[in-house]
């Protein structure tokens, strides 16, 4: 019994965790080094205690249920904040359970361990996940996690939005699946390269989104290296920059035509001048007997259309001081469908409209809207050169009214579709592609679009819209 005893005094005060022994009543009647150690008490001032006095007051501790909890027969794991003796609070992870004498519980024998930091740690943790699910959930970058192999381990929540793809339709697929296939070579033989040289990868890639729409991503790859060196797995994250990108275009075509517009105007002058002189003497020869007047007329007309380009030339020039006036669309419209109704004729046009019976009034200069709309319907009369129907449809919203004209020309091929308003590229044998240009720049200056779609055999239609008038 001597050896036991000896044995149980040694466990119990060269214990390293701390333990504590507590009666029926709640009285301390034990405690090892570790515990004084623990809670900063000495063994005398804690046998004077009860397990409450130690137990943090908020919230207040229900003293008969910590009665009842001693008096339970079982073993019990209970986490507790106690009180230190510096005022601290501890998060304490006990281990309790019963001593029995004569078949009843006496005391409790409880061995305490200090989780605070653990708690701490695993409430960062917590924490950071939570952030990283909150950012992870609403930013419209593409995160993903690859393995060394390429596949897609983790997807962001932003893919469905972002590629209109779920997260679970990508996951364990190689990454490569998210770029156009003329791309996935060059895109595999970068991640290589990443892993190996344990650099980050920073380039663009193409995507065609399910809608048809093109859309440029900026691709930057992270190589995740671990503490033996080698490459555990990568993070890719992925920015759509499509709209950058088409930014940066515009304003390469803006910086374009404001250099060729100064040039245009410089050549447009330099050309009016002897046009003019060339005119004026073919009008005096014109009245002469012995002239060949119908020579004289085909010289006329040529200069006539030498004399058009260089107005269109003009209109490139940078913007002057425009006079902006409310004006009425379908005024405009029928103006100038009655100015072409003999060519129309002439072609076997049929000139067909649906226009509603008002719109509201548009913010414009008049003889400008209406240059782009003989533009517009000119080339759309002369798409046609066997006749046909050319529909004029109007169509208001809450902001703008949308100008449809559709031809039942050959159409146009789609690759050729970009190149239209580039200065002198036109689809006619004798056009120069100014209407176009020209009609684009003012349709850009009013504050609107022109857009063009097209389809081989079915006829091409032009979509222009104008801002409304705003209501005060």
């Amino acid at each position: 019994m001597g050896t036991q005893l000896q044995l149980y005094n040694s466990l119990f005060h060269n214990n390293p965790d701390a333990v504590y022994i507590i009666d029926m009543h709640g009285n301390l009647t034990g405690v090892n080094a570790a515990g004084e150690e623990l809670l900063g008490y000495s063994a005398p001032e804690l046998l004077r205690m009860k397990m409450w006095e130690l137990i943090a007051p908020v919230p207040q501790p229900d003293k008969e249920r910590l009665v009842s909890l001693l008096k339970e027969g079982v073993r019990k794991n209970i986490p507790y904040r106690l009180r230190h003796r510096d005022g601290r609070y501890l998060e304490i992870s006990i281990s309790s359970f019963p001593i029995f004498h004569n078949g009843e519980i006496v005391c409790r024998y409880s061995i305490a361990k200090d989780v605070t930091r653990q708690k701490q740690t695993e409430e960062a943790l917590l924490f950071m996940q939570e952030n990283f699910r909150l950012i992870s959930e609403n930013i419209m970058d593409l995160i993903l996690i690859v393995d060394l192999n390429g596949h897609i381990t983790y997807a962001s929540p932003s893919i469905q939005s972002v590629l209109g793809l779920s997260a679970s339709h990508i996951l364990l697929r190689h990454f490569s699946v998210l770029i156009q296939p003329e791309q996935r070579q060059a895109a595999s033989l970068d991640f290589q390269k990443m892993i190996v040289d344990k650099i980050p990868l920073e380039t663009e890639y193409s995507y065609r989104h399910p809608d048809g729409r093109m859309l440029i991503f900026e691709f930057k790859g992270t190589p995740d290296i671990g503490a033996d060196g080698h490459v555990k797995n990568t993070v890719i994250v992925a920015r759509d920059i499509t709209e950058r990108r088409h930014s940066e275009e515009l304003l390469r075509y803006s910086d374009k035509l404001s250099a060729l517009g100064e040039l245009a105007a410089g050549i447009a002058h330099e050309i009016r001048n002897p046009l003019t002189s060339l005119k004026g003497f073919l009008q005096l020869m014109e009245s002469e007997p012995a002239t060949n007047h119908q020579y004289v007329q085909i010289m006329l007309s040529e200069i006539e259309r030498i004399s058009s380009i260089t107005s269109e030339l003009l209109l490139m020039a940078k913007p002057q001081t425009q006079r902006y006036a409310p004006n009425g669309l379908l005024p405009l419209l029928h103006s100038v469908i009655k100015l072409l109704a003999p060519q129309a004729l002439l072609k076997n046009v049929n000139i067909v409209t649906h226009f509603p019976s008002a719109t509201s009034l548009i913010p414009c200069e008049e003889y400008q809207i209406k240059q782009v709309f003989i533009n517009i319907i000119k080339n759309g009369m002369e798409a046609m050169p066997s006749g046909g129907i050319l529909s004029i449809a109007v169509v208001e919203d809450d902001q703008n009214v949308l100008v449809r004209v559709t031809d039942q020309g050959h159409g146009i091929p789609e690759e050729l579709l970009p190149r239209l308003g580039e200065l002198f590229y036109s689809t006619k044998e004798t056009g120069t592609g100014l209407g176009l240009l020209v009609s684009s720049k003012i349709i850009r200056d009013h504050g609107g679009t022109l857009e063009i779609t097209s389809k081989l055999g079915k006829g091409t239609t032009v979509m222009i819209t104008l801002p409304k008038v705003v209501q005060s």
